[in-house]
């Protein structure tokens, strides 16, 4: 496997499943620590990305994604972000000195451009500011060393949405640095209002407004947010895992 730094060594691969790849190309805008190898320099056939912890690898050959994994140096402990439940399983069976270490199900649902003019009529809201960290990250649900700054950083470079009462925020999400729309929290008191539907609105808005198609992964159990996202017109694309694997005999790093 190849580094590269010219991202449009890939644009064509990219090109082959542009909804697959929102993440992919999320991450490649956001992240200052994304790393692309390619097995080919000149015409390359398949990828892998890698940032921090977590990693997409990428053929729509079979073969060629086979010979990928089997030849990147992967470390002990690796998360893979959102891939669709075909390339998931690809990764668990091909990596056979692995082993699950967590999995989350999801669904991704977009915003086709056809249905752009359905979020034309938001209301318009204001968005986080670094004022609101501690409150956005005591109601994380991934909250753990390291989210404060990582919601800061969200909230900084991306766009974001929120709705104050009496001074302080009640409702928000944001934008992850794979361009994904998450975090979204109601405080228990303000729920049922229909606060949420008026967050994601805006926040949809604003992702289109900066050339981006609005993306979210929902967990596959979560109805309402679901129902949600078709309210707004995001349709749903397939289903999609986050998962971790750990070299076998190594202990869960939780533990």
């Amino acid at each position: 496997m190849h580094p590269i730094k010219d991202i449009k060594l890939i644009k064509d691969l990219l090109a082959e499943d542009p909804i697959a790849h929102l993440n992919t190309i999320g991450r490649i805008k956001n992240s200052e620590n994304v790393e692309i190898y390619v097995d080919d320099h000149q015409k390359p056939r398949g990828f892998v990305l890698k940032d921090g912890y977590w990693a997409i690898p990428y053929s729509k050959d079979e073969e060629i994604l086979s010979q990928i994994l089997n030849n990147f140096a992967f470390p002990d402990y690796v998360g893979f972000c959102g891939l669709p439940m075909a390339w998931a399983n690809k990764i668990k069976e091909s990596l056979t000195e692995y082993e699950l270490d967590w999995d989350e199900h999801c669904q991704l649902y977009y915003l086709p451009e056809e249905n752009i003019e359905k979020i034309s009529l938001v209301e318009v809201l204001p968005s986080l500011t670094i004022e609101d960290i501690d409150i956005v990250d005591y109601h994380y649900t991934y909250k753990e060393e390291g989210s404060r700054e990582y919601l800061l950083e969200c909230i900084q470079k991306r766009p974001s949405s929120v709705i104050i009462e009496e001074g302080k925020p009640v409702s928000w999400a944001l934008v992850r640095e794979d361009n994904s729309m998450g975090v979204m929290y109601t405080i228990e008191e303000y729920r049922k209002k229909g606060l949420a539907k008026k967050i994601t609105g805006d926040l949809v808005r604003k992702v289109v407004e900066r050339g981006n198609i609005p993306y979210v992964h929902i967990v596959v159990t979560n109805e309402a947010s679901k129902n949600l996202a078709r309210e707004l017109g995001l349709v749903y694309w397939g289903d999609v895992l986050w998962f971790g694997l750990k070299k076998k005999g190594m202990i869960t790093k939780e533990e």
